[in-house]
């Protein structure tokens, strides 16, 4: 992949990425009910990827799944407020 290739590949992420954030903390402000299902969404990611690390050897996958996991908490944490992460317990 060249440097051009690589640069739009990181721009899509990034507009992915600051879309769905700002989906996801308008559904969670609506209704907290919601805030509480995408909390336990992206608990469910992280478990997903840990199952398919495993799935396909830890070793070979580790620092792409630490990487994805890093990016589903702070995905997580501009999503759910703090607070909101706190009072579910």
């Amino acid at each position: 992949m060249d440097s051009r290739a690589l640069q739009e590949v990181q721009s899509e992420a990034i507009a992915i990425e600051a879309v769905l954030i700002a989906v996801f903390r308008r559904i969670a402000r609506a209704d907290p009910r919601m805030a509480e299902l995408l909390h336990n969404a992206f608990d469910e990611a992280e478990t997903v990827m840990s199952g398919l690390a495993v799935k396909h050897g830890m070793e070979e996958v580790l620092q792409t799944t630490t990487a994805a996991m890093t990016i589903v908490e702070e995905l997580r944490q501009a999503v759910i407020p703090r607070r909101v992460a706190a009072d579910r317990g």
